[in-house]
Formats: structure tokens, C-alpha cells, sequence
């Protein structure tokens, strides 16, 4: 397993840096070093259900840990944007932030929000959708397109509905410098390949790789203030 120096760690991860010298390195996954947290981080230092790496083995292995409906028992397992975790219970979602990433506590845990990245052609004229979060879904009509937003059943994994990206929807800033901002979308402009956004405190201009979109009037899902 790849060694991660504490000083390089994303700041948004709860640890102190000149306490030790190495942190958690999160493995391959979904979501990259510096857009994740790894489990075994949210478990002992963000929601302080342990106190030592191997107190988090423990609870890892009794597979009670869920990562969308899945479980997970890797400490180094990344989490990222808007995976829902399960423990003890309790349900909570990973949002954007001005730091970084956090956690929220929800009660909507059955359903999350995935990013729909690129769409292609397979056999049988079936189209498949590959997921900002790393997942693959197949579907046999061409109602989505790049930057839509697909929002999932986690117990059965099926489509309840699609968020289209357009004027109007509304969205969460996911990078940059208005990192969890939210807004309604008033342009998208595909050559630069950037989107304005307004809320009440005026409008302003970021990416559209950094938009995403979450509901038509209002949020589908909780992603907390």
C-alpha cells in the first residue's frame, strides 16, 4: 500500500499534522486522493466511533459498514462526493464544503445522486452510463446526456429519475473557490465550457466540470446549508 506523509494530506481530512509522521493512504477507487476521505479516517477521527487503526479494523470487520448499500471493510476504501455511510444506524453524506469535503447527517439515506461522466454504445443497442463515483449503469434509452444527474435507489440500485443540466436546475458547486455554493444554473456556455450561476447573493461564473446539479426547485436529496 501506497505511504502517505501527513503534511500532504488534503486539509479538509480531521488530522493533526505534526502529531505523527504517516496517515491512511486511500486505496484506487472511485474518487482520488485529494477528492476522498478514507474510511478508516471517517470512522476513527471525523465520526470518533474509534481511537486507534485497530479498534477501526474491529468495527470494519463485522461488516456492519456501509458504503452506498455496500460493505466495505478496507480502512483505505476512498469516499467521496455524495456516497452515503452507513454506521451504527446513522446515515450521513458526503458534500462539498468550503474546505474541502463533510459529512451530514441524513435521514433520505436511501437515495443518492450520481454524475453521469460519459455515455457509450455497447451491444444490443444498449447504452452504458459511467458514474462520477465510479459505478456503470446500463439503460436502453438515450434520455441522458454528459452532466446530467442520476438519482439512484442504494438498496436496488435502480433510477427513480434523472436531474437534467440546464437553465434553471438547480446546483451544488463541487471545486474551486465557491466549493459548496449552491445556485440555479442561468447559462451554460459549452464552448468555454463554463456555467453561471445565481443565488441571493448575486451571480458568478465557475466551471461546468465543478457543477452539479441537484433538483429542479429544490435539492432531491439533503446536502446540508
Amino acid at each position: 500500500m501506497a505511504i502517505t506523509k501527513r503534511f500532504t494530506i488534503p486539509r479538509f481530512w480531521p488530522l493533526e499534522v505534526k502529531a505523527k509522521k504517516y496517515a491512511i493512504s486511500p486505496t484506487p477507487g472511485p474518487h482520488t486522493k485529494s477528492h476522498c476521505m478514507p474510511l478508516g479516517v471517517i470512522i476513527r477521527d471525523v465520526l470518533k466511533h474509534s481511537r486507534t487503526l485497530k479498534e477501526t479494523r474491529q468495527i470494519l470487520n463485522t461488516g456492519t459498514i456501509k458504503i452506498n448499500g455496500a460493505v466495505r471493510k478496507s480502512y483505505a476504501f476512498p469516499v467521496g462526493l455524495m456516497d452515503v455511510v452507513e454506521m451504527d444506524g446513522e446515515f450521513y453524506r458526503v458534500v462539498p464544503s468550503k474546505a474541502g469535503l463533510k459529512l451530514v447527517p441524513v435521514k433520505d439515506a436511501d437515495t443518492r445522486l450520481s454524475k453521469v461522466r460519459n455515455k457509450s454504445h455497447i451491444h444490443k443497442k444498449r447504452i452504458q452510463l459511467s458514474l462520477h463515483d465510479g459505478t456503470n449503469i446500463l439503460v436502453d434509452k438515450e434520455d441522458y446526456k454528459t452532466s446530467d444527474v442520476i438519482v439512484l435507489d442504494t438498496k436496488t440500485k435502480k433510477i427513480k429519475e434523472v436531474i437534467k443540466f440546464e437553465k434553471g436546475a438547480m446546483a451544488l458547486v463541487t471545486d474551486g473557490h465557491n466549493r459548496g455554493v449552491q445556485g440555479n444554473i442561468e447559462n451554460i456556455d459549452r464552448k468555454l465550457r463554463t456555467v453561471s450561476l445565481k443565488n441571493d447573493t448575486g451571480s458568478f461564473l465557475v466551471p461546468l466540470r465543478y457543477v452539479f446539479v441537484i433538483g429542479r426547485d429544490k435539492p432531491v436529496v439533503n446536502v446540508g446549508e
